[in-house]
């Protein structure tokens, strides 16, 4: 026979009650005509159920990414250590070589890693690209990793002067997934 629920059993219950409620609470955000949800996942996170655009975007397959790539004397494609652009770490080197490269300054960031790359006596690079590069998700994640497009918005020789231009190609180049940066 079972017991009857007493005053004792009624805080944990309702304590039960109250964290369902928060969990469950995200869900109002789909709640409405797409566009206020659309603008409600920007505006608040909806924790547990994440909606910021960093994280519930629709990308369509394919991801453009501003970078540094550097070239040997016989056209062999090396990604540089981010180190020779800044101290700050990864993200924070990633997002201000892409600010450059949309503030039309791609070539100071070439100039800047081409200076650091003699300094540093890397003597099988010769040359350095700013590109802002097409990744397509499908293709990268199996195995085919090298850009499907690019566009190179600046270069510069090691040891030389760098110059802004505009280039747009299609790249068959093979970059090894196992390669540790310079």
């Amino acid at each position: 026979m079972k017991s009857p629920v007493t005053a004792r059993d009624a805080l944990p219950l309702l304590g039960y009650a109250a964290l369902a409620g928060v969990l469950l609470a995200p869900l109002g955000h789909y709640r409405g005509t797409r566009a206020e949800v659309d603008r409600a996942k920007v505006e608040e996170d909806s924790f547990p159920l994440s909606t910021y655009p960093m994280f519930s975007a629709d990308r369509r397959g394919r991801l453009y990414l501003p970078h540094v790539v550097a070239f040997t004397a016989a056209g062999e494609r090396r990604i540089p250590h981010y180190r020779h652009y800044g101290a700050g770490g990864l993200n924070q080197v990633r997002k201000q070589i892409a600010r450059a490269v949309r503030a039309g300054q791609a070539a100071s960031v070439a100039q800047q890693y081409a200076d650091s790359l003699a300094v540093a006596g890397e003597r099988e690079l010769v040359r350095v690209e700013v590109v802002r590069a097409r990744f397509v998700f499908d293709r990268y994640f199996a195995g085919r990793t090298a850009p499907s497009s690019e566009v190179v918005h600046a270069e510069c020789a090691v040891g030389g002067t760098a110059v802004r231009c505009r280039v747009t190609r299609k790249s068959t180049a093979v970059i090894d997934p196992n390669q540790e940066p310079l």
